[in-house]
């Protein structure tokens, strides 16, 4: 299944950066709504919304791009929320600090907190290599591998973000 990439408009570059790093280093599948035609058709309509979660349910994972330009956008939360609940894999890339060190400061949202959060290149990296091992555990013990529609269980999602977390000598606040 692919990881979902979710970002603002404002990032795509971010995105972009994120994607190829996961795609073509890593050979990940990844998906991201630039590349999709039949959203693009349905941009400023009520129909974009369904779609949006059918993407998401065929994905295993969500990797939120957050930056200052966030804070503007409706679809970053509402996509982390979705995944939350269904239960998906959730993390984050950004260069926002985990708590301002000064007042005004952009810094992440506390409900991100819970969640790896990736800052650079070889922290992609890292997430790349658990999410492979992942995939190749869930192959191994089940003998094939997991396909759209297949739900992971809440504590097997909680344990994966743990385990990468702890890769990164993150704690969650």
């Amino acid at each position: 299944m692919p990881i979902f990439i979710s970002h603002t408009t404002q990032d795509d570059s971010l995105a972009q950066k994120v994607f190829i790093r996961l795609k073509h280093t890593h050979g990940i599948d990844c998906y991201i709504d630039d590349m999709d035609k039949e959203l693009s058709s349905k941009r400023g309509s009520a129909q974009l919304t369904p779609i949006l979660v059918d993407r998401l349910r065929r994905c295993d994972t969500i990797l939120a791009v957050v930056s200052s330009n966030t804070k503007n956008s409706w679809w970053v939360p509402f996509e982390i929320g979705t995944a939350r609940e269904m239960p998906r894999v959730i993390t984050s890339y950004t260069s926002l600090r985990d708590q301002p060190l000064y007042s005004g400061q952009d810094a992440l949202p506390e409900y991100l907190l819970e969640w790896p959060r990736l800052r650079t290149d070889s922290e992609i990296d890292v997430f790349a290599r658990e999410y492979k091992r992942k995939l190749f555990l869930v192959e191994s013990s089940t003998g094939r591998v997991k396909t759209a529609g297949t739900y992971a269980r809440a504590q097997d999602v909680r344990n994966f973000e743990s385990s990468v977390m702890a890769s990164l000598g993150q704690k969650a606040y």
